[in-house]
């Protein structure tokens, strides 16, 4: 069996048509279901991990930061500004790619998806709301928790990515640099562009803030936290490995 590419798309590397070995006489139909499956419930996990950072109140992951830093300058909900950030992001990585093909028409559909459901689930998350300093923080680590989970299943559906991280991917392949070095860089540039406009025109950091800091450092973690734990169990569903039970 081939290890699954992390990011699967026809983008250097990142080739979409990784080969599969399943197992277990796991159909092809039945092995796209399962896939479809476990990625939408990854992204449904992020909607939730992004709303938690929300009512958490101290910033968003590096990611969000410009999307929540537009709710404050213009009226419109988060779910909108990260759909239209997101959908700005795709256009660069199409500019990089040099075409607007399959791959970039799947991430616009998942992008709009995802911040549908972001709208969605904050119709039943707004209730948790923390009264304590010490409340937003453990609410910014739960969110992180949970938003890495979310990273955890869509990454092993290996269906698609998100467009921030099909722009990074397409940008490393591009400059031939490494994609976790540059994805580090790429964060900084929208977490300080995030504060400069919030400084300039709100005279704020709304947007930026402990949750940011906690999101930088702790994601990963947790992502290869899960990714040990889960690995065997999604592969095994997938059809991609026997159970051992």
């Amino acid at each position: 069996m081939d290890r699954y590419s992390i990011f699967p798309m026809n983008i250097g590397p990142f080739n979409h048509f990784t080969h599969y070995t399943t197992s277990g006489g796991n159909t092809m139909p039945n092995y796209m279901r399962r896939k479809c499956i476990v990625y939408l419930i990854g992204i449904f996990t992020l909607a939730i991990g992004s709303n938690l950072f929300l009512n958490a109140a101290l910033g968003v992951a590096p990611s969000c930061s410009l999307a929540l830093t537009l709710t404050f300058l213009l009226p419109g909900s988060y779910a909108l500004y990260n759909f239209i950030v997101n959908s700005l992001i795709l256009i660069l990585e199409s500019l990089i790619v040099r075409k607007f093909g399959k791959t970039q028409i799947i991430q616009f559909i998942i992008t709009f998806i995802y911040s549908y459901l972001i709208k969605l689930t904050s119709l039943f998350l707004t209730h948790i709301q923390p009264h304590s300093f010490l409340e937003q923080v453990l609410l910014a680590i739960l969110a992180c928790i949970v938003m890495a989970l979310g990273i955890t299943l869509t990454i092993h559906s290996n269906l698609t990515v998100m467009p921030y991280e099909g722009f990074i991917g397409a940008l490393a392949f591009r400059l031939r640099k490494d994609f976790g070095k540059l994805k580090v860089k790429v964060d900084l540039l929208f977490t300080i562009s995030s504060i400069v406009i919030s400084l300039i025109l709100l005279h704020n950091m709304n947007s930026v803030g402990l949750g940011t800091i906690i999101a930088s450092f702790l994601t990963g973690i947790v992502v290869s936290f899960f990714d040990r734990i889960l690995t065997t169990r999604l592969n095994v569903y997938l059809g991609l490995e026997h159970s051992t039970v």
